[in-house]
């Protein structure tokens, strides 16, 4: 692998950091976000890169033919990160979790966890309050 895996962890938090995202370390290996360019992040995303984790994904990624599309797995994984965290429906960001983890399958996984998105609103929909008259107004 191209990247030292004993700070792959912190090379990511200084990335997003660098990025303009205000990241604060909650307890070891779990980072909580909360802002981005100064603008405050309500959900306050939690980042979960847990260095074993995170090394056994990178490497993954590395052994895997085309998953990378030329990047190298750190890179693609700071991408991946940035996404989670600036995407957003109505200007706002629903990302409550992004990072590595164990699946069902023990296999590690890369997740992002997010609110569910509002429904559109009803244009076709009158209003309540109208009133329709047949009858000419006077």
């Amino acid at each position: 692998m191209g990247t030292d895996q004993t700070g792959s962890e912190v090379a990511l938090v200084r990335y997003l950091r660098a990025r303009g995202f205000t990241v604060d370390e909650e307890h070891p290996d779990v980072y909580v976000v909360t802002a981005y360019r100064g603008t405050p992040m309500p959900l306050r995303p939690r980042v979960r890169l847990p260095q074993p984790l995170l090394n056994e994904y990178l490497e993954i990624l590395d052994r895997t033919p085309g998953a990378t599309g030329g990047l190298s797995a750190l890179s693609l994984t700071e991408t991946h990160l940035e996404e989670a965290l600036t995407a957003g429906v109505d200007g706002q960001n629903r990302t409550t979790a992004v990072g590595v983890r164990r699946g069902p399958t023990g296999d590690v996984e890369w997740f992002w966890d997010r609110q569910p998105s509002p429904p559109p609103p009803d244009y076709g929909a009158a209003p309540d309050d109208l009133e329709w008259r047949t009858d000419r107004p006077e």
